[in-house]
């Protein structure tokens, strides 16, 4: 029995597991965690999106509408947007970094509108105890990083 080259053995497996295993890795970095649901909206975090920005945290979230909601472009409308916020968890608020809106449910369909913030541009929000904003929050802050 002849002997293949382990090289050669590991560039087949590699060929044959790559693309699903990239596939499965990016599905597992993409899992939505459903932290706020009300009548209008549910609301998702990313977990693996969570990453401190100096004293801060920011993360990926995803919003499900039930009605579609205006854009600001004339006539379009959105029913879900995936939004990188920032966290101040010591004062309970949080801000818009990047928003990108889509037409249908699940971050799907064609792409409404998108707008992004600097830093030093961050309008910031209160996060109340029991809204969306808040529960947010909560679950963010409560899974910082390292923490």
């Amino acid at each position: 029995m002849k002997s293949r080259n382990p090289w050669s053995v590991i560039a087949i497996v590699l060929a044959l597991a790559g693309p699903g295993a990239l596939a499965q890795e990016t599905a597992a970095a993409d899992k939505w965690q459903s932290v706020a649901k009300t009548d209008n909206q549910e609301a998702f975090v990313n977990g693996s999106s969570i990453a401190a920005v100096g004293t801060q945290l920011e993360a990926r979230v995803k919003q499900n509408f039930a009605q579609p909601q205006p854009s600001a472009k004339k006539g379009k409308t959105y029913l879900s947007s995936r939004t990188t916020y920032r966290f101040d968890c010591a004062q309970r608020r949080m801000a818009m970094k990047e928003v990108r809106t889509y037409s249908g449910s699940d971050l799907q369909g064609e792409p409404v509108q998108k707008a992004t913030s600097s830093d030093k541009n961050l309008q910031w929000l209160d996060a109340p105890d029991s809204t969306v904003f808040g529960e947010l929050l909560d679950y963010v802050c409560g899974r910082s990083p390292g923490g």
